[in-house]
């Protein structure tokens, strides 16, 4: 389970240092961008505009948190931002490329990872051998596998050299870092594994009871044990009502995607397309 106590606090006291100079947070993971948003926008209203989440390029889920300066929020014109959350990523991300000094403010370096190519490499692989270097886990943004022995990852700059310079082996396999050229606006490509159930309703123990395959009653004994997180907080609502876009996760199924319901089957059940992260 992940920790999340004290990143209210920690977003609030970067917010107030932000006063003259861009500060910027570790990474964080998507329910703890949730907190700090709905954190700044309880505390300090409207100027929780000044917030926005950079992981390194467009669709990470990963991200820090980057504060602006008030003078610089409304000098570059930040006050023209869209509210929604993609459209914020967009704007922000159109923002870094057209402005260097800024993107130079934000301390995330991407390092490209590639093995030997006689070894098929995936997320955990990559993963796993960085922490085994002893870093935290929000030092690493998204990693990014770009095809059965490449990796992209971001980081924090503080831990860079050290990566590029002990990362020598994934398992067995031989590895080589290098420092990686890449655009704010480059778009991260994730992989899902499409595939469609078939309920009688939008409710959350119906759509777990299809995703897991473990009958309703398993479904709601993994609702109320804590199990499922919907739209990355934990759900204890067996009725709750999932929405198009929602993200669910049952802890050892994996995470998915909600999409809108697809049409009816013959007896009336809800055709709905789902995305599975692999």
């Amino acid at each position: 389970m992940e920790k999340t106590e004290g990143v209210s606090d920690r977003a609030y006291e970067l917010f107030r240092e932000s006063e003259y100079e861009i500060k910027v947070s570790k990474f964080l993971t998507p329910k703890e961008r949730l907190i700090v948003r709905n954190t700044l926008v309880s505390s300090v209203g409207k100027n929780a505009d000044r917030c926005f989440f950079f992981g390194g390029c467009r669709g990470t889920e990963r991200c820090a948190a980057v504060f602006l300066p008030e003078w610089l929020y409304e000098s570059a014109d930040f006050e023209g931002c869209p509210r929604d959350e993609a459209e914020r990523e967009a704007f922000f991300t159109s923002c870094l490329s057209s402005d260097q000094a800024l993107r130079e403010d934000i301390p995330i370096t991407p390092i490209s990872i590639t093995g030997s190519g006689f070894k098929t490499l995936g997320h955990r692989d990559f993963m796993g051998s960085i922490l085994s270097l002893g870093i935290e886990r929000n030092m690493v943004g998204d990693i990014l596998v770009t095809s059965e022995h490449e990796a992209l990852v971001f980081v924090m700059d503080g831990i860079a050299d050290y990566i590029l310079s002990e990362l020598v082996k994934i398992g067995r396999d031989g590895v080589k870092c290098k420092r990686a050229e890449v655009s704010p606006e480059y778009e991260a490509e994730r992989a899902y594994e499409e595939l469609t159930i078939h309920v009688s309703s939008m409710r959350l123990d119906g759509i777990v009871n299809q995703l897991t395959g473990e009958g309703r009653a398993s479904a709601a004994e993994f609702i109320l044990g804590g199990l499922v997180d919907l739209n990355y907080f934990t759900a204890s609502n067996v009725s709750a009502e999932v929405k198009p876009g929602d993200i669910v996760s049952v802890r050892g199924f994996g995470k998915f995607i909600i999409d809108s319901p697809d049409g009816t089957t013959r007896s009336g059940r809800l055709r709905v397309k789902c995305k599975k992260y692999i």
